[in-house]
């Protein structure tokens, strides 16, 4: 594992903020989990994309799911997902069969992920 992937994975255990806009608060979570990827970048600025998963206890306990990216920029390795989609797993879940019942390719590139995950 290269030394950028560790140093985004350690960021495990940490504390996150969520700060909306407009007066409606900052709330803060726990980085439980997180996996990631380089990925080719069309800019030719590396990135690395994350999925996360985040413990939350205000106002309410509840674990969600994050996905984001990172960019190392002139040697500086920048949180660059400013806006991302988190929600709660079963927001997830009700969105996959949704977007999976609602949209054939969907449906197909779940049924194509599950079956590289029984071949590993």
């Amino acid at each position: 594992m290269e030394e950028v992937e560790r140093r985004i994975l350690n960021c495990r255990g940490r504390r996150v903020m969520f700060n909306y806009p407009e007066g409606e608060g900052a709330y803060y979570g726990k980085l439980k989990d997180r996996c990631v990827l380089r990925v080719p970048s069309w800019t030719g600025v590396p990135c690395w994309d994350v999925v996360d998963l985040i413990e939350f206890e205000r106002p309410e306990r509840f674990e969600a799911i994050r996905f984001g990216y990172y960019r190392l920029k002139n040697g500086k390795l920048i949180w660059a997902s400013q806006t991302t989609l988190t929600e709660p797993i079963e927001v997830y879940k009700k969105l996959f069969v949704r977007a999976a019942k609602e949209m054939e390719w969907f449906k197909k590139f779940l049924e194509e992920v599950l079956e590289e995950v029984k071949k590993q």
